[in-house]
């Protein structure tokens, strides 16, 4: 399965480990199931970056246009969970994966990875993709990310800042940690 669900002490694991045609509609069949925890943890897997390009390069623009109109819901759900969401960012993922990790409170990002940006646009008529890396050092300096860890520390980092998250929904959007 592309995605499974780990709960541990009030804090809900969303594990996003391989790339499938269904992680969006997976990832949104567990939000109602994790609402009810203290903190949610979204840890995208590194082996997601290439096969999530390579989707977007293969794919027609009308496919493109349905992922991204569903991307953009399952963004929504996740930005407006009432609990704290953590991405724990393994790899430089991009596309759907990058764009999830961005809907959450914080991020926590391995020191070997980084963020992929794919954008589209018109060059004499013909849609192109064009991608970006951005390296940990750079999501840090310019917040994109709030801690960059080695990738052996990345879940056990992602779980402490959700565990020094308030779990009130009042209180959510105010959880903001600065980094080291």
């Amino acid at each position: 399965m592309a995605v499974s669900l780990d709960v541990s002490g009030g804090i809900a694991v969303i594990r996003i480990d391989e790339p499938s045609d269904t992680v969006l509609a997976d990832v949104r069949a567990l939000l109602p199931v994790v609402a009810g925890a203290r903190a949610v943890v979204l840890l995208v897997d590194p082996g997601l970056c290439a096969a999530d390009t390579g989707r977007l390069v293969r794919g027609s623009v009308a496919e493109r246009e349905a992922v991204a109109a569903s991307l953009r819901g399952v963004r929504d759900e996740v930005a407006n969970l009432p609990v704290p969401v953590v991405a724990a960012i393994g790899g430089s993922p991009s596309g759907e994966a990058a764009e999830l990790a961005m809907a959450c409170d914080l991020r926590v990002l391995a020191a070997d990875g980084g963020l992929g940006w794919v954008t589209g646009g018109r060059v004499t008529g013909d849609q192109v993709l064009v991608a970006r890396r951005v390296t940990a050092d750079e999501a840090l300096r310019t917040g994109l990310v709030d801690r960059v860890v080695p990738r052996c520390s990345l879940l056990r980092a992602a779980v402490e800042l959700a565990n020094e998250c308030k779990s009130t929904q009042a209180e959510r959007k105010s959880c903001r940690i600065v980094a080291p």
